[in-house]
């Protein structure tokens, strides 16, 4: 899901609200831009135009010359300063802003004849002071860039730099007018001043500043690490110091440089120093880096303390955001739905507000605030994307294809993880349609996302061609089940001629080495073989086999089995299960918490203990829990006395490795289980699988079948309704009850009695 609302989208809709004449109800939005994205030129304009329609002549000026600051390129910003100028009686200063828009205007421009006149009715600047004197020089310098006429700010500058070439401030200067058109002689400018003045904070602050709106973020967080050795710690270098690192995809440095900047702030605040910088907006940068550093428990607590300092709108809307991030959905209702509550006309609250909805389970209440955004703001792409992500719940991928499609019309063509998003829920669409050639390019956009990062910082990615005698190392970072679904891709690579070894968890590491499908497993901190000459290692992460090795789903059936128990594993779990019932289950009811739609997928143990107690099953199944993790305090609080039952065995606690997981799993007749690693360990070994989905299970499920094109053993049991495993329950005990007389008919036939082994 995506909650990250389209500034463009918004502006758009409030310039509609404004030609209409609704300025109340367009400047909100105005304003509503500038607080998110204050580097909105053509939002602070346009919201100069409304002030200075409705009489609010200052608080035009300071609007339209933040939209100068970022476009000081078009002329029709500088005539409609000119114009407040004026009607401000700053005469001198409009002259200068319709000189700059009468040069940069272009041919057969409406308004230039009445400009120009207005031009020629203005009396003439007063001359510069004697050349030579370079603090008066730059003292007009200053003047004109006050009133925008940056060719003269600039010629005076230099003029006071002929004067004396160490003015450290005149060099300062000379950056900001050259940072202005975005020329990169800005950063030789400021690095001058620094030169000069190397204990003045603006000046190494104004170049890193140049650095960092130039794109080199690493360069900027240099800059202001010298900083920091010559002048101190200093709260806004440190804030600074957190943006380059941010920018630069180092979010554990950033939110320790944040953490930083905020202590230093607090002691500058105490001794009465001006640092320059906001709180809210630095604590708002910190919990964004702690969510990217996957810390989102510390970003909570950050925005919390946000929200209570300063109260309102955007901080509510953040602290949801990062309880999302969090997979907390129940506690981000309370502070978008407030936020929605303040502001009902803010179209990006409702898709927030959606985003908690569709995480919390409530999807016909996100379909509502879908909708509702959808009025204020038609252009939505992050509204039609959380629709898609409605139909996928609902089990309707046609429609979620659809709607992830007018999503990505609607976004403009970026590579961050906001289009990932999108891109990711198209693919899942096509996947859950069984579409994998189509779906696995988009569904491979999920590198793009926050934690989705190489496994190997050092090994180039693989381009998915297939050449013999490649060396490919498939990683995995998380994901226990992805690994045990996609690694099966390792067989025909190796089979085409290709090295392929894998490095991920070590708790798969046993269970693939024996299962023969890499040549060579290890941790990702393992080294690799040594290449063959000519030959370099290349990456791919399990799941990106998907779509790389660019198959369909004809063929998977026919890979299974391809993982193998460890003969080590087997011999140490032999016969563990004899004093068991004939027909033994394994049971697991709960996944990794770590996904945010873990609490959809698994129905726990306590909806399964209708089949546990059922009747037709006593004395003839015993149950076998694999269940690790925190699936297992379950045992614990259930009204069942599991552990004293004979035909109830607990094995979590002995369970190391998936090896021994694949040892037990050996040894039952039936595997039940949710959408977790062991489904998959199952599926992957070839044992009969009885598997639990929810509504909105996952696009490898498919729609509305009982089998896998994936496990050709398996056998799916669907929710009817969302969040109700009674159903499911039902249909498995009678399932089971057919198989144990089957088993039982089996067995007589075979001349054994029922209750044999």
């Amino acid at each position: 899901m995506t909650d990250t609302f389209q500034t463009d989208d918004l502006v758009r809709y409030a310039v509609g609200l404004h030609k209409a004449g609704k300025h109340e109800a367009a400047e909100a939005i105005y304003r509503q831009v500038l607080d998110r994205d204050p580097g909105r030129g053509d939002a602070a304009h346009l919201l100069g135009m409304l002030l200075a329609q409705t009489g609010r002549l200052r608080e035009a000026e300071s609007h339209i010359r933040q939209a100068l600051t970022r476009f000081d390129a078009m002329a029709d910003l500088h005539a409609s300063l000119g114009l407040v100028l004026a009607d401000l009686e700053r005469l001198e200063e409009a002259a200068a802003s319709w000189r700059r828009a009468l040069a940069l205007a272009a041919p057969g421009t409406p308004w230039v004849p009445e400009v120009a006149a207005r031009l020629a009715a203005v009396p003439a600047v007063p001359a510069p002071p004697p050349q030579g004197d370079a603090v008066a020089l730059l003292a007009l310098a200053r003047q004109r860039l006050r009133t925008d006429d940056l060719g003269a700010a600039e010629a005076l500058c230099r003029e006071a730099l002929a004067a004396d070439g160490t003015y450290a401030d005149a060099w300062n200067m000379l950056g900001v007018l050259a940072l202005q058109v975005r020329d990169e002689a800005a950063v030789e400018h400021f690095a001058a001043a620094v030169r000069h003045a190397p204990q003045n904070v603006a000046h190494h602050s104004n170049q890193a500043a140049a650095l960092y709106q130039l794109g080199r973020p690493a360069e900027a967080a240099e800059v202001i690490n010298n900083a920091l050795a010559v002048i101190g710690a200093r709260a806004s270098l440190l804030a600074q110091l957190g943006d380059a690192r941010f920018a630069q995809g180092d979010s554990v440095a950033a939110a320790a440089a944040y953490r930083l900047a905020l202590d230093y702030l607090a002691q500058e605040q105490a001794q009465g120093v001006v640092s320059g910088i906001d709180a809210f907006r630095v604590q708002g940068n910190l919990a964004r880096a702690l969510c990217a550093c996957g810390l989102a428990c510390d970003a909570v607590a950050v925005a919390q303390t946000r929200a209570a300092g300063v109260p309102g709108v955007d901080a509510w809307r953040d602290l949801a955001i990062v309880l999302l991030a969090a997979y907390d959905p129940d506690a981000a209702l309370a502070p978008i739905l407030r936020a929605v509550e303040a502001a009902p006309e803010r179209a990006d609250l409702r898709v927030t507000a959606a985003a908690a909805c569709i995480d919390a389970n409530r999807v016909d209440e996100a379909a509502a605030h879908v909708a509702a955004a959808l009025d204020l703001d038609p252009h939505s792409a992050e509204a039609h994307a959380n629709q898609g992500f409605i139909a996928l719940r609902r089990g309707d991928p046609v429609t979620a294809e659809s709607c992830f499609r007018t999503a990505l019309d609607r976004h403009p063509p970026t590579r961050d993880a906001n289009i990932a998003v999108l891109h990711q829920g198209l693919g899942m669409a096509l996947l859950q349609q069984g579409d994998v050639v189509r779906g696995a390019p988009h569904f491979a956009w999920r590198r793009h996302m926050p934690g989705q990062g190489q496994g190997l910082a050092d090994v180039p990615p693989w381009d998915g061609v297939v050449r013999p005698g490649a060396h490919l190392v498939i990683t995995a970072t998380r994901g226990h089940g992805d690994v045990m679904q996609f690694i099966r891709y390792a067989r025909p690579l190796r089979a085409a001629g290709m090295r392929v070894v894998f490095r991920g968890m070590d708790i798969l590491l046993d269970l693939l080495a024996a299962s023969d499908l890499v040549e060579d497993v290890g941790t990702l901190r393992d080294p690799l073989p040594s290449p063959r000459p000519g030959h370099q290692w290349v990456q791919a992460d399990c799941m990106a086999l998907l779509a790389l090795a660019g198959t369909g789903l004809g063929w998977a059936a026919d890979t299974v089995p391809y993982l193998a128990p460890p003969a080590d594993a087997v011999a140490r779990w032999a016969g563990v299960l004899d004093t068991l019932p004939p027909v033994r289950v394994a049971l697991s009811w709960a996944g990794s918490t770590l996904f945010p739609y873990h609490r959809h997928r698994a129905p726990r143990l306590a909806p399964l203990l209708p089949l546990l107690t059922d009747a037709r099953l006593a004395g003839r199944v015993g149950w076998v829990s694999v269940q690790t993790d925190d699936g297992r305090r379950d045992l614990e609080t259930v009204d069942l006395p599991l552990a004293v039952r004979e035909d109830f065995l607990d094995m979590g606690d002995g369970l190391r490795s998936f090896a021994d997981t694949a040892a037990i799993l050996a040894q039952v007749d039936v595997v039940i289980t949710l959408d977790t690693a062991v489904a998959h360990l199952a599926g992957g070994l070839g044992r009969p699988l009885w598997l639990m989905l929810d509504t909105g299970s996952e696009w490898r499920w498919l729609t509305r079948r009982t089998d896998s094109p994936w496990y050709p053993t398996a056998t799916l049991f669907r929710q009817a309704r969302p969040g109700d495993w009674s159903g499911v329950v039902a249909a498995l005990a009678d399932a089971l009850s057919a198989y144990v007389g089957a088993s039982i008919v089996r067995g007589a036939s075979a001349g054994t009695s029922p209750g044999a082994v």
